[in-house]
């Protein structure tokens, strides 16, 4: 994987496999409350960036191509370990800000609007709920540009027991409205047993993009955006799952 120059080669990697730690914090600091207008979770597992991404798609379905959001992600550090990181949506509607965080909801911002591509003020208003408990570090904004859908999306799972199944099924649904997704099924080896696994693969800000329930979204710098090329895809993958081969499209 190529390491994004805002972050350090070891620290980003491990911050992107601990996504899968999803935080449970308790609510302190800004105060969360009801929205401007109403938005059906995934909630799915290891799911702030993609559900960040989908909120984003959902704002434009309602406001249009023009409305401002960003999704503010950033790593934490507890105890001078890395622990999980997390992401959430900034946007503005009316002359206001706001963020949009799985854990926590809505929350109007005290930031003006007119501050709203200082990412670092936004960034310490929207990580001040979880002081205390972690320490923030090297917050970005991502910028998801409009991609035109596939002709033909992936097929859903209609009826699976196995909830990584069940949430990739999901978020591959759900993301393939507004951008081509892919679906992929492989194995990996665990515990000296090949255990199938499944992830959903997009582009999302000049990255491609791969999530998996029990480990989160990691984006790769990759010199072809390509969900086809089911060889990088692979290479991509090993570094999730060691070991993981068979990958096929569903």
């Amino acid at each position: 994987m190529t390491i994004p120059s805002t972050f350090a080669a070891s620290g980003w990697f491990r911050l992107l496999l601990v996504f899968t730690l999803m935080l449970k914090l308790s609510s302190t600091g800004l105060c969360a409350e009801a929205g401007p207008f109403r938005y059906a979770r995934m909630g799915v597992a290891n799911g702030c960036l993609v559900e960040s991404i989908a909120f984003g798609d959902a704002l434009r379905e309602r406001f249009g191509e023009d409305v401002w959001y960003r999704v503010l992600q950033w790593g934490a550090e507890a105890d001078a370990e890395v622990v999980a990181g997390h992401a959430v949506v900034v946007f503005e509607l009316g002359g206001q800000l706001w963020s949009y965080d799985i854990n926590r909801g809505f929350t109007r911002l005290e930031t003006p609007a007119e501050a709203r591509e200082n990412f670092a003020r936004v960034a310490k208003e929207t990580t001040a709920p979880y002081l205390g408990k972690i320490k923030p570090y090297f917050p970005l904004y991502l910028h998801d540009l409009p991609q035109p859908p596939a002709a033909a999306g992936p097929r859903p799972y209609d009826d699976v027991s196995n909830p990584e199944f069940r949430d990739a099924g999901i978020v591959a649904e759900r993301l393939s409205v507004h951008r081509p997704v892919a679906l992929v099924e492989f194995t990996y080896p665990k515990d000296g047993v090949e255990q199938p696994g499944a992830v959903v693969v997009f582009v999302s800000s000049g990255r491609l993009c791969v999530y998996s329930p029990p480990k989160g979204t990691v984006p790769f710098r990759t010199r072809m955006l390509s969900l086809e090329n089911l060889r990088q895809l692979q290479e991509l993958l090993r570094r999730i799952y060691p070991g993981a081969g068979n990958l096929k499209k569903r």
